[in-house]
């Protein structure tokens, strides 16, 4: 299966156009981490591979002209623990738009299929006026919360929210310009039945990310342009570095 799902790839590098990110995931466990995603007509083949573990996915879209948008894609896993596979839809029609997510993997494998077991989402986001978002969110990784928020925009944009999971929790989120040149800092926090701090800076070309949470977790990633340098604790210490390369 292996050598085959590799075939795959190298026939579709020499054909298509896309994208190529490889990589190398230092935990527990060391993989190399691989993912490709190939133009296909309107859409995009996408492959990963990490171990024992491969996915085969296909991402499309369809223009639905003055009624809204409308965004697919289907994914199908073989590796370690048998199969696995996930659904994806996302769209958008005057003042509404979903995005879901369903899925299942009998066993995770950090950092490309992160879940394990039933997992889903559910974000449905209203314009109330031009500057106003109401919005509600449903998932389930793990355990399974729900939120719901209000975003205001003005100069920055600003988020208030409340959720629930095991127990309630409070969400609130900043973002906006904080250079003479344009930089963005993003900021969230869930406070309470969920404890959890996420953020970045974008600097044009570069960008840092940050996540940290309770029980204690968390990690910092660096992009400068194709370059990806990561590294936390989830569960243990960890670092992933990657690469991307895009053609032609």
């Amino acid at each position: 299966m292996r050598k085959t799902l590799w075939s795959l790839l190298l026939l579709g590098l020499a054909l298509a156009q896309g994208r190529l990110e490889a990589g190398a995931y230092l935990g527990p466990r060391v993989s190399p981490t691989l993912e490709a995603g190939l133009a296909l007509g309107e859409g995009e083949v996408l492959l990963r591979l990490q171990g024992d573990r491969g996915a085969l996915g296909y991402l499309g879209s369809l223009s639905l002209g003055p009624l809204g948008y409308l965004a697919y894609g289907l994914q199908g896993e073989v590796g370690e623990g048998g199969l696995g596979g996930a659904a994806f839809l996302e769209g958008g029609a005057g003042p509404l738009a979903l995005e879901g997510r369903l899925g299942y993997r009998p066993r995770r494998a950090y950092p490309l299929f992160p879940e394990e077991g039933a997992f889903g989402r559910l974000s449905l986001r209203y314009r109330l006026a031009p500057r106003e978002v109401a919005g509600f969110l449903l998932e389930r990784e793990g355990g399974l919360r729900a939120e719901a928020t209000y975003v205001l925009r003005e100069e920055a944009t600003y988020t208030l929210g409340l959720g629930v999971g095991a127990w309630p929790y409070l969400v609130l989120g900043w973002k906006g310009e904080v250079g003479e040149e344009g930089e963005v800092l993003d900021l969230s926090l869930r406070l309470g039945g969920v404890n959890r701090l996420e953020g970045g800076v974008y600097l044009g070309e570069a960008s840092l990310l940050f996540t940290l949470s309770h029980p204690w977790a968390g990690s910092l990633l660096l992009w400068f342009g194709d370059l990806g340098l990561e590294a936390g604790f989830r569960e243990a210490p960890y670092a992933w570095v990657r690469y991307t390369w895009r053609w032609p």
